[in-house]
């Protein structure tokens, strides 16, 4: 029987592509409208707890009856993410990357929180569209990362198993997400963002430069 070739899912922002997302910002921004959305005791009881932008976003949503701070949190959302791919950038270890996996045949997908909007637009602006067998965005989805709706629907799409499938991210979500989703977690970088941490989580495997992933998944044939 033939071994399937592993199914590599990458996030995107921080990962494949560097931006200047202001995701601190954007989510103090979302704090301050929750603020003046849900009950004083709700709020206090709630405040500081990590969560991410998303879910903060789902909370305004359920507590804005007139869903008007709702809309005003996906413009300052949509603002800062087109303001922070203003002077984005791609390693060039990144585009060495996914050519040797192509080439290797590897599936090669995206799952990002980002809009299917701002992700076409950063895979367009840096010629990135011919690496990725399937593309899925926060826009796709019910339930955005940590859920793991979206690797899962990536699995199906792929009749991957788990153990056949790794999650390349940057942020702590990620690996949240491969947690939950019961897959390989390559964390990419040297610092994780403290702001979205619920757990400690130990990644499989840690990487500083893209182009280090490469004898991971050989492995894995």
């Amino acid at each position: 029987m033939t071994k399937l070739l592993p199914v590599v899912v990458f996030d995107m922002d921080g990962t494949i592509i560097q931006s200047n997302i202001d995701y601190f910002g954007t989510r103090q921004k979302m704090w301050n409208i929750l603020k003046n959305t849900v009950s004083k005791n709700y709020y206090e009881e709630i405040v500081g707890s990590p969560r991410s932008i998303i879910e903060l976003v789902d909370l305004i949503e359920r507590n804005d009856e007139t869903n008007t701070k709702v809309k005003l949190a996906w413009e300052i959302i949509e603002k800062s993410e087109k303001e922070g791919y203003e002077d984005a950038r791609v390693d060039d270890d990144v585009y060495e990357t996914l050519e040797f996996l192509k080439a290797k045949e590897y599936t090669l997908t995206i799952f990002t929180n980002n809009s299917r909007k701002l992700t076409n637009y950063g895979l367009e602006k840096f010629n990135l569209q011919k690496y990725f067998d399937f593309v899925l965005t926060r826009d796709e989805v019910k339930n955005t990362k940590p859920h793991p709706e979206g690797l899962e629907i990536t699995m199906r799409r792929f009749s991957a198993q788990n153990s056949n499938v790794v999650f390349v991210g940057d942020s702590w979500i990620d690996a949240e997400t491969a947690v939950n989703a019961r897959v390989k977690f390559i964390y990419f970088g040297l610092e994780g963002s403290s702001g979205t941490r619920r757990k400690v989580i130990k990644p499989d495997h840690t990487i500083e430069f893209m182009k280090d992933l490469i004898p991971i998944v050989e492995k894995l044939r």
